[in-house]
């Protein structure tokens, strides 16, 4: 099956006069399949934007090869029904949801009569409708962020670029975009995701690539990425350095976080020491329980922030 997006070898350096080149991009292979959730995660400045435009064919000079569904992403023909979110939409103030929406579709080719009936469909989808004759100049950010998210999709695309979708909504708002993301994976659409919000990552995405000064360091799905550690929390009445002893005798990685005990097991099985020691110490076990890595664990810990687990 030819890959809805592969980037093989693309390195991307911006050079500035009187400085050492930059890579923005060092090298980086990838693909991702049609109707993949892909999740496309790193720190600020880990070269995803960047990554991004090369796909979308801002960045027409660099090393290596990017295509979409097989065509070559510097080409126009690659964005034929393809969607974009930005970190930030902007839109014309003077403009209402359906002159926006409308513009949009004609842009993306569709019929007058499609282009108004997907308009429609995508206003009650994003829940504008109490809104459709406001000029957008009025906009909260929240309700820029659901126009941003139906624009991305008034073409009825085939792969949708989306640049943190959730950003600059409430619990409801999240639950849309969720919701969106739930459909396009149902109607076999591509979604590649870039996003700080990793809980909502981890519970939409079917794989994710973790990109850290500017290469791929780890891929895989969701449980591929955080199975690799367990974790025991403890809460006692008192801790002493006794306790803690024989606590990392029997368990690894043992330290103290937000009132806890917290340490890295294999099994549940590592779990029946723990009681008696705790007795032993003269304490008295007031919780315990096994938790996995979350996916938020997992990054943090193969981008080396300070104080990640691991």
């Amino acid at each position: 099956m030819q890959p809805a997006i592969e980037l093989t070898g693309v390195r991307k350096t911006y050079r500035v006069r009187g400085a050492a080149p930059v890579p923005a991009i060092d090298g980086v292979t990838l693909a991702v399949q049609p109707g993949e959730v892909f999740g496309f995660l790193g720190r600020n400045g880990a070269g995803k934007t960047t990554t991004v435009k090369v796909l979308l064919g801002m960045v027409p000079q660099y090393e290596g090869s990017a295509r979409l569904f097989g065509i070559d992403a510097r080409r126009p023909a690659a964005r034929f029904r393809t969607g974009y979110l930005a970190e930030t939409p902007e839109f014309a103030p003077h403009a209402t949801v359906r002159e926006i929406l409308s513009l949009h579709a004609r842009l993306a080719g569709m019929k007058r009569g499609a282009g108004e009936d997907r308009a429609e469909e995508l206003i009650d989808l994003v829940d504008l409708r109490g809104a459709v004759g406001r000029r957008v100049g009025g906009f909260s950010k929240g309700m820029i962020q659901r126009l941003g998210v139906a624009v991305a999709l008034i073409g009825e695309p085939r792969l949708v670029f989306l640049d943190e979708p959730t950003a600059n909504l409430d619990p409801v708002g999240r639950r849309m975009v969720r919701d969106v993301l739930v459909g396009l994976r149902n109607q076999g659409i591509t979604v590649f995701l870039s996003s700080h919000m990793l809980s909502e990552v981890e519970m939409t995405c079917t794989r994710v690539a973790i990109m850290d000064a500017g290469r791929i360091v780890r891929a895989g799905t969701v449980d591929e990425l955080t199975r690799t550690v367990h974790y025991v929390h403890i809460g006692v009445t008192t801790v002493s350095d006794g306790l803690l002893a024989d606590l990392r005798s029997a368990l690894a990685n043992v330290r103290e976080m937000q009132g806890y005990i917290v340490g890295e097991i294999r099994s549940e099985s590592d779990l029946d020491p723990i009681p008696g020691i705790v007795e032993r110490h003269g304490a008295r076990l007031r919780y315990l329980a096994m938790a996995h890595e979350t996916l938020e664990d997992a990054f943090l810990r193969t981008v080396g922030v300070k104080g990640a687990s691991g």
